[in-house]
């Protein structure tokens, strides 16, 4: 016991006293210290803490009353979206007939594996991939790939399935949800080639066009009009998709469907065009042009009775085909490169002078404006001489031959181009002392001058598009003085001369049009004062095969005269009649037919020319107008009267024969034509006994060319 206490008790010495002090002295330091903590918060400080903690609480109050409240439906929808997905069902697009009910077209289906990166599974994501891509025989890099660097939402994986591809998707598309088959409709074209620029093509809908039609739920895996009756008839054309509502569990797997919008097909169009004439018009044009080395023309022919379109061939052209299966990058290029510009719709979209092929509009205007009459007889010599405008010199327009005295109905049938320079620009004699003064030619003659030609020019709807239900179509040009000030840049070339307005006389200088304009303007000469606007399309057939006709629009009546309009019926058919006629090579027709040719210079100082006939049949009761243009014919040829010559030939004799007569043989498919070539007739010559001249716009200057 003694020892326990012993151990227990401890002296202190000097050094545990003087550690004691120190510790207590730290410990009032600390105590110090721990009382400057708990001074009170400053009152500010205070209240700006308050108010920032009632900020906090008020935007946590009120944004769970907005997910409560006002958001509720909004992420209603969110969360329904994840639970209901919609899926289009494609119909078929419509068909397009010509006038008979012939297939110009028809629908093939197929079949693309599409991708939709947002339910693309993300549990089994590699499985998916290879399961996918073992079906489709590419690697499965290839289909991440193209997942990880798609830009859309929605992008295509593989096109055109194989029958099996397409029931082993199927059967996984609900074990990998993401992955879409959607059934596409290729067109197949059936017409000639000719049709290629009427019909137009399909191709995959782009960017833009996705916001812009937007409205009519297209989808990226669509296909549209391009080009074509394709194009401008879209919204005719095009199907109405059908809905299906898919239910999926949250790991995307579908539970139920549900048709709630059935798909509908496009409707259908009729045209006007007469397939078989079509064929007919191009067999006719091209093996022509080949006949003669030549590359280049167009065909037109309306229904003047209601602007009907009955066919338009522009050669050459092109297999729409290629765009419908999607073209190569090597046959596209092709056809940019291609020198003749197959892709070019040289009936509405080509530009040229018509050459003589204008004179009876000219001769309208004339008689119209009372510059002449049906007796009126102006001596035409073989150069017309007129005083320079600006010296005492003359300049002289040639003609290609000696007319003499002539009336309106022979200058219109010979082609006489001082009757024209005269109606047209007026004359004023050279004094008598001057070398190229001519007594029998009048002192002065006053002509229509430019601002009524131009006018005439316009009502008959030159310069103007003609609304025809294509795109892309151009407007030609009327030359005015004003047109020419602004055109060129320097003074001398901003002048408008004498020889301006003799050349737009005889429809050459600045003067441009396209082929169906110089038809549009002869259906008032044929059919006595009316002008309907060019179209194609006839009716329209819906789904339930209810008829919606597309009626005739007349553009305008009346506007001139029916004893004018008579006058120059009189001469055009006299074009055919008469032996020295530049169209007598179609006299030999089974019908009576009206003309006028024309051949326009398109180079100076080269004898390659543009060679145009315009003519309707029959003369007394016109069921056709038909414009044809051969481009870059070497020297005066009737070329372009051939064509027009067998093509007439085959409608008012050949096809009624054999239409008529009851076939012996096998009958032949929509499509197939007769194989005939043409005419019955013996190959004839074109008499060509007068020309038109082209004259420099200059005020010093003139060059001559031939145009019949």
């Amino acid at each position: 016991m003694p020892l326990y206490i012993k151990r227990k008790v401890k002296e202190v010495g000097i050094e545990d006293i003087f550690l004691d002090k120190l510790a207590q002295k730290r410990e009032r330091e600390h105590f110090v210290s721990s009382k400057k903590l708990e001074v009170p918060l400053d009152k500010n400080g205070f209240l700006s803490l308050l108010v920032f903690g009632f900020l906090v609480f008020g935007f946590l109050a009120g944004f769970t009353f907005y997910l409560q409240a006002q958001g509720k439906e909004k992420y209603n929808s969110l969360s329904q979206q994840n639970k209901f997905t919609n899926f289009n069902l494609s119909a078929e697009r419509g068909i397009i007939y010509d006038r008979n009910l012939l297939p110009l077209v028809k629908n093939e289906s197929t079949f693309d594996l599409w991708a939709k990166k947002s339910e693309l599974p993300k549990e089994n994501y590699n499985q998916a991939i290879i399961a996918v891509s073992a079906i489709i025989q590419k690697p499965a890099d290839f289909v991440k790939n193209i997942i990880a660097t798609s830009s859309q939402d929605d992008f295509l994986i593989a096109e055109n399935l194989t029958h099996e591809q397409l029931v082993l998707l199927t059967a996984e598309q609900v074990e990998f949800p993401g992955f879409i088959i959607k059934k596409n409709i290729l067109r197949q074209y059936q017409g000639p080639l000719s049709m290629s620029h009427i019909l137009g093509y399909l191709g995959k809908i782009s960017q833009e066009d996705v916001e812009v039609l937007q409205s009519n739920n297209y989808e990226f895996a669509d296909y549209i009009g391009k080009a074509g009756l394709e194009k401008y008839y879209e919204d005719i054309l095009k199907e109405k998709k059908g809905i299906v509502k898919f239910a999926r569990t949250a790991q995307g797997r579908i539970i139920s469907q549900e048709v709630t919008q059935y798909p509908t097909s496009g409707q259908s169009l009729v045209l006007s065009i007469d397939i078989k004439l079509q064929k007919k018009s191009e067999q006719a044009l091209s093996s022509i042009l080949a006949e003669n080395g030549l590359k280049k023309g167009a065909v037109v022919i309306l229904d003047p009775r209601n602007g009907e379109i009955l066919a338009s061939v522009s050669w050459p052209s092109f297999d729409n085909n290629l765009f419908a299966e999607g073209i190569s990058t090597e046959d596209f290029q092709q056809l940019n490169n291609d020198k003749n510009n197959s892709q070019l719709n040289r009936v509405i979209a080509g530009l040229y002078p018509s050459g003589s092929a204008i004179k009876p509009v000219m001769a309208t205007a004339a008689l119209e404006e009372g510059i002449v009459n049906e007796k009126t007889v102006l001596y035409c010599p073989l150069k017309l001489c007129a005083p320079h405008q600006y010296d005492q010199g003359a300049d002289c327009y040639p003609d290609n031959a000696y007319h003499g005295y002539t009336d309106i109905k022979r200058a219109i049938a010979e082609s006489v181009n001082p009757f024209f320079y005269m109606i047209g620009g007026g004359y004023t004699a050279p004094k008598p002392s001057n070398e190229y003064y001519d007594a029998k030619l009048p002192k002065k003659f006053d002509g229509l001058g430019i601002m009524k030609i131009a006018k005439y020019l316009s009502l008959f709807g030159f310069g103007q598009a003609t609304n025809i239900d294509l795109p892309a179509e151009l407007s030609g040009r009327v030359p005015t003085p004003e047109w020419k000030e602004t055109y060129f840049k320097t003074p001398l070339t901003q002048k408008w001369y004498l020889g301006d307005t003799y050349n737009l006389s005889i429809g050459q200088g600045y003067f441009l049009t396209t082929p169906l304009q110089l038809a549009q303007a002869i259906m008032p000469i044929a059919n006595n004062g009316r002008l309907y606007q060019p179209k194609l399309a006839k009716e329209i057939l819906s789904s339930d095969n209810q008829k919606q006709e597309i009626p005739p629009v007349l553009v305008k009546e009346n506007f001139v005269s029916s004893s004018t309009l008579k006058i120059v019926r009189a001469g055009m058919r006299q074009t055919v009649t008469s032996p020295a006629g530049s169209a007598h090579s179609l006299n030999v027709l089974p019908i009576a037919v009206s003309a006028k040719t024309g051949t326009a210079q398109i180079y100076p100082n080269k004898e390659i020319y543009l060679n145009w006939i315009a003519a309707y049949a029959p003369s007394d009761n016109p069921e056709m107008v038909i414009v044809v243009l051969i481009e870059d014919v070497p020297g005066i040829k009737s070329t372009a009267q051939r064509v027009a010559r067998e093509i007439l030939d085959w409608q008012f004799y050949t096809r009624n024969l054999k239409e008529k007569t009851p076939p012996t043989i096998e009958t032949p498919t929509p499509l197939e034509t007769s194989s005939s070539t043409g005419s019955t007739t013996p190959e004839t010559t074109a008499i060509a006994t007068t020309s038109d001249t082209t004259i420099e716009s200059s005020p010093s200057s003139a060059t001559t060319t031939n145009n019949q």
